[in-house]
């Protein structure tokens, strides 16, 4: 029996819990409704209906539960997700001499795709480009060979007992004799007690503490080390970026930032920056549970206003929430949300907030505009050089094919000479190489440097010419701020 209560439960009291979990209270499915049967509720925010237990409803809808992200900062660029502009260990691991450069070009941290690897002993192996990134992955060699030493220098060990190794029997603190217990056997239970030489009790196993050690020196030896990382740099953080950015800078004493851990159960002050609301909790309770940015708002850590604030820019304040709300993987709501185009205020639709910072922008300017690879470009040109025009009519007596020509992006060089960039997406150029020839011959005969990025699978143009380069790009890699950068470094060597 379950010991549940065979009394009905109060309505009231359901449909209070209900609506303080954000949920709509749509009626008991039983009639009675004991303690343990199930009432509908409806989402406030994604719109979900589901059957749920009283006890269950306190847990909130899962639209509503907040897991930490798997990056932090707000380096959220176009590219930054490709394996080649990361810090991750795996770049340096890349077997450039076996893998194709196409896949080196487009390979992003999570892809499911094999490809070669030779680890720094010179290992190579053939392995899923998202295990290979995760920092919990070895070469397999390199594992095998440490689990064949582990298993030699376990057997070494084989029919001893404590009082055969000087190191355990110096540390032995049990009341069992030494001679009684092997070395390769484990208790039932927690383990044996040892004291190492500084006098701190471990209750351990007894390989694991031949082979780990003091589990309270290592402790020590970590805090000194935070220690020291904290005395030479007082500015830093072990706490994520969004969160450290609202530490309290005047109601924490002498306690600095630095000396904070992420697990501290030390109650301190933050101030959000963004709201000015102050409050009191524990580093540990910051990054775990709800992870409210501002428990007073209730908006989120990584939200989308913090991790794509460009986008936030065009969230409408007509939305039931804001920005600060709302995770940027959010793709099931009852109603899509409302923006506003920031070119054109009367241009509003609605998308998801996943679509949106998966390329999705305003309709409208889709329509008659520019793409937006075409814009991130011209805003990359924009930054190296300093000036870049988009979408300019050139004419010229020196002209062939037309009196003139529509350039993507124009730019006039230091040398005072005019670069030309054209960008050929794979779709509207797929039957365009005569067009996109001629054109490019034009503008070098009219005196510009060319430069063309030519989407795969498009083929080359073949033009020789001093001032004609092409660049490869991918769809879906694109790399503005990468490429921009090698188009520099090309038309200058």
């Amino acid at each position: 029996m379950s010991g549940c209560s065979d009394q009905p439960v109060e309505i009231s009291s359901v449909k209070k819990n209900a609506e303080a979990h954000g949920y709509t209270y749509l009626g008991p499915l039983t009639n009675p409704s004991l303690e343990d049967d199930p009432h509908a509720t409806r989402c406030n925010f994604c719109g979900r209906i589901e059957a749920q237990r009283n006890g269950d409803i306190g847990w909130g809808c899962p639209c509503r539960r907040n897991p930490k992200s798997a990056t932090a900062g707000t380096n959220k660029a176009r590219g930054a997700n490709l394996l080649k502009n990361s810090r991750n260990r795996a770049v340096e691991w890349w077997a450039h001499d076996r893998n194709p450069e196409s896949l080196w070009d487009t390979a992003t941290l999570k892809a499911r795709r094999e490809a070669w690897w030779t680890c720094p002993e010179g290992h190579s192996f053939k392995a899923r480009i998202l295990d290979v990134t995760n920092d919990y992955f070895s070469c397999p060699e390199c594992q095998e060979i440490r689990r064949v030493a582990w298993e030699e220098k376990r057997a070494s060990f084989a029919g001893k007992t404590i009082a055969d190794v000087p190191e355990l029997l110096a540390a032995w603190d049990d009341d069992l004799p030494p001679e009684s217990v092997r070395v390769d056997e484990n208790h039932w239970g927690s383990g044996y007690r040892f004291r190492c030489p500084s006098g701190h009790r471990n209750t351990r196993q007894p390989l694991s503490y031949l082979f780990g050690g003091c589990s309270a020196c290592k402790a020590i030896k970590t805090r000194k080390a935070n220690a020291d990382a904290a005395a030479a740099d007082p500015s830093a953080s072990r706490l994520t970026p969004e969160i450290s950015s609202q530490w309290h800078p005047t109601k924490n004493g002498d306690l600095r930032l630095a000396d904070v851990s992420p697990e501290s159960r030390r109650i301190v002050w933050w101030r959000d920056p963004v709201c000015g609301h102050e409050f009191q909790a524990t580093p540990r309770e910051r990054d775990k549970y709800e992870r409210y940015r501002c428990p007073v708002c209730h908006t989120i850590l990584d939200s989308l206003a913090y991790h794509y604030p460009e986008v936030a820019e065009e969230w409408s304040p007509d939305n039931p929430l804001s920005s600060w709300e709302i995770r940027p993987n959010t793709s099931q709501l009852a109603e899509p949300p409302l923006w506003v185009c920031k070119n054109d205020p009367a241009h509003r639709w609605r998308a998801m907030p996943a679509a949106r910072v998966n390329g999705s922008q305003c309709p409208e300017c889709i329509e008659t505009g520019k793409s937006r690879i075409e814009t991130e470009y011209h805003s990359a040109a924009l930054a190296h050089w300093g000036n870049a025009k988009s979408g300019s009519r050139i004419h010229s007596a020196k002209f062939q094919a037309h009196s003139s020509w529509t350039v993507d992006i124009c730019v006039d060089l230091p040398s005072g000479k005019q670069l030309a960039i054209e960008y050929d997406g794979s779709y509207w150029h797929r039957d365009k190489a005569d067009v996109d020839r001629v054109k490019s011959l034009d503008l070098l005969a009219d005196g510009f440097i060319v430069a063309r990025l030519r989407e795969a699978p498009l083929p080359s143009l073949n033009i020789a010419h001093p001032n004609y380069r092409e660049i490869n790009v991918y769809p879906g890699a694109q790399d503005p701020v990468h490429d921009v950068a090698v188009i520099a470094e090309m038309i200058t060597s």
